[in-house]
């Protein structure tokens, strides 16, 4: 692999990730391998800007500079949406050049739908105003952009097929971001459940979950992540609250089966072990969580 190669920087940031999905796409072809870090590495690098530099600012500096992280992510979603629509490459110098250019080198092989990334824009967009997020309906269309939208493309590309342009194009019946949605917003909330502790104490900021779950057990955001952060109140209160996001979650749990049962019609059976292999795990930690008392 050259200097030259579109794609390195992209492969670089999505193997440097150790991202169960980097493990499970590495067993995929090389050009749905470079597609899928490509439109990974596009996603992740927006994602870590909002989290690790806007979101890590004090409130003051975060306030000053809203309006700059939000062109910043408009300008991000233009970029990508442009290049996926017919490979334009951004100037060198713009922030994200790298990932970019390896999304609009995508174009040549493949067409994507730009879904996701309108998606992921939303999403971020929310994140940098600090959006209220009152209640689970509001979670929910949070949810939607902001881990939908890479499981999306992920179930995309495993989807892809050759098609009479020389191009690859998805097989799926339905937009992608449907077909995974609920596997998606499960695997999401695992996360969430997986990480509970450890994001409380980077902040309320982080803690993207609504607000009448934390008042159900007597607190709020910020006073959630005050007393998680206190070692003799961890244990009882973080468990709480997880118990009840798995209570929340165990109406996603059937429908995605079925989703991943679903996937066998438009997949070969090594691609179907491939999702599964990345879906069931978190799965199987759901109903770990579930069962907690």
């Amino acid at each position: 692999m050259t200097e030259a190669d579109p794609f390195q920087a992209a492969i670089r940031i999505a193997r440097a990730s150790k991202s169960p999905m980097e493990r499970a796409a590495s067993a995929l072809d090389g050009d749905r391998y470079k597609i899928f870090c490509a439109t990974y590495a596009s996603m992740r690098v927006i994602d870590d800007y909002v989290d690790d530099d806007f979101l890590a600012r004090p409130a003051a500096d975060r306030a000053a500079a809203r309006p700059e992280a939000l062109g910043v992510t408009q300008a991000w979603r233009a970029g990508a949406v442009a290049a996926l629509a017919d490979g334009a490459s951004p100037a060198p110098t713009a922030r994200f050049a790298e990932t970019t250019s390896a999304l609009a080198a995508t174009h040549v092989l493949a067409g994507l739908d730009p879904t996701p990334w309108n998606r992921l824009a939303g999403a971020m967009a929310r994140d940098i105003n600090e959006a209220p997020m009152p209640d689970w309906p509001d979670f929910l269309a949070y949810a939607e952009g902001a881990t939908a939208a890479p499981a999306a493309v992920f179930v995309e590309t495993l989807a892809l097929r050759k098609m009479g342009d020389g191009r690859l194009w998805t097989t799926l019946e339905k937009p992608a971001v449907e077909t995974i949605r609920n596997s998606a917003v499960l695997l999401y909330l695992v996360h969430i459940m997986r990480d509970l502790a450890e994001d409380a104490a980077k902040g309320a900021e982080l803690l993207t979950l609504p607000d009448t779950l934390f008042a159900e057990f007597g607190t709020s955001r910020n006073g959630f992540a005050s007393d998680a952060s206190d070692a003799a109140n961890d244990a009882d209160l973080v468990s709480r609250v997880r118990k009840g996001v798995a209570q929340y979650a165990e109406q996603f749990l059937e429908p995605a089966q079925a989703e991943l049962i679903e996937f066998g019609k438009f997949l070969t059976e090594d691609e179907a072990d491939i999702l599964l292999g990345l879906c069931l795990p978190y799965i199987e930690k759901y109903e770990r969580f579930a069962a907690q008392p």
